[in-house]
């Protein structure tokens, strides 16, 4: 009830109310929490989402794909944040099931997969890559998830999103996402793309870059040697680079 009150009042306190659900309800509660989850008002029924999501019951993926469309903004809000959560294989298999959704539940579950799909789902976040660019260009929020996923997998032929992704997007934080990405699924990476990342203003890319960097350019030899050398550079860039040259760094 608190929930749904501070709701009206313009306050979210669903994950809180679903905390206390895990600490005080017992099996006999679950028939009435399942109710609320399909058809409570808008605090309870996001509580109640919340609440059997992170218990990781079976029913709740059904009730996911209900709240998903329904036409209140915060329920199916809830909804897709509380599916992302969710760990188990269920999920994943659910994910397999939605990622075709042309909608943010379909969305979200290319995410899921990208997060916790196997090689099989490749197709998929590949789609779901090329769809987030071709959509929302290459700043999308959820770009973010998609690119990470396209390098856990080994998407090779994700490589040209990815370059389009590295070269055009704002955020020095996903090209370093990309940069690692390519860098497990670009075969030119070391002599390309690596190269560049050696100035990168991140030092996770200029880290990524270190370790990849085709050495027998004159120009990643120089710049690891001054990367080694520099006192301000952050460990573990230093680190990355004395894997590639020793501690010694004239023996580049």
């Amino acid at each position: 009830d608190w929930a749904q009150q501070a709701l009206e009042r313009g306050s979210e306190l669903h994950v809180p109310a679903a905390r206390c659900l895990t600490a005080v309800a017992g099996p006999d509660d679950l028939p009435q929490i399942v109710e609320a989850a399909r058809s409570g008002p808008e605090g309870a029924r996001c509580a109640a989402l919340h609440y059997l999501a992170e218990a990781g019951e079976p029913v709740v993926l059904d009730l996911i794909e209900a709240a998903a469309v329904s036409p209140s903004r915060t329920v199916a809000h809830t909804a897709i944040a509380a599916f992302e959560r969710m760990t188990g294989d269920d999920a994943v298999e659910r994910a397999r099931r939605w990622a075709h959704r042309p909608d943010a539940l379909g969305a979200s579950a290319a995410g899921v997969l990208a997060c916790r799909g196997t090689a099989q789902d490749a197709p998929q976040v590949l789609g779901a890559l090329r769809e987030a660019v071709r959509g929302d260009g290459p700043d999308a929020p959820r770009l973010w998830t998609l690119v990470d996923g396209a390098g856990r997998l080994g998407i090779a032929c994700a490589a040209p999103v990815l370059r389009h992704v590295y070269r055009e997007t704002s955020s020095s934080h996903l090209r370093g996402r990309a940069a690692r990405a390519l860098a497990a699924t670009d075969p030119s990476f070391a002599t390309g793309f690596a190269v560049e990342c050696l100035w990168d203003c991140e030092e996770t890319t200029r880290e990524v870059a270190a370790l990849h960097a085709e050495t027998g350019d004159i120009r990643v030899a120089e710049r690891l040697r001054r990367l080694a050398a520099d006192p301000a550079e952050e460990a573990e860039v230093q680190t990355a680079v004395r894997s590639r040259i020793g501690p010694d760094a004239s023996a580049v």
